[in-house]
């Protein structure tokens, strides 16, 4: 009967300290996602980047109706003097060429060098 109370006992203490282990383990969880909390983790980065390089253009490929629907400030004239450009002068090798289209200047190149690309 002895070894039964000592069993018991012992059986007692491990379920005490068990909970107390437990405890413990859930105060570090919780401490660590609240140190995570501020971090903002992107969850669809997969469509944020699709929808990215749908607005981006190639100007060495591009129509002049694609040119006009996806770069601001460039309307239908403007479109095809890129394309004119192009065809007469080859493909552009820096974005900074667009420049030397007649009515493309520095502040329509500064609105679109985000979705201008060049391969």
């Amino acid at each position: 009967m002895n070894i039964l109370k000592k069993l018991a006992f012992i059986l007692f203490i491990c379920t005490l300290s068990g909970n107390l282990l437990a405890k413990d383990t859930t105060a570090v969880r919780q401490a660590v996602v609240e140190k995570n909390s501020a971090v903002k983790i992107p969850t669809d980065t997969n469509s944020t980047t699709m929808a990215h390089k749908a607005q981006l253009v190639n100007i060495n490929t591009a129509s002049a109706a694609e040119i006009q629907e996806k770069l601001t400030g460039i309307g239908e004239k403007k479109a095809q003097a890129i394309v004119d450009y192009r065809t007469k002068n080859g493909n552009f090798t820096h974005i900074d060429q667009i420049t030397a289209v007649s009515g493309i200047g520095k502040a329509t190149l500064e609105k679109n060098h985000d979705r201008i690309i060049l391969e």
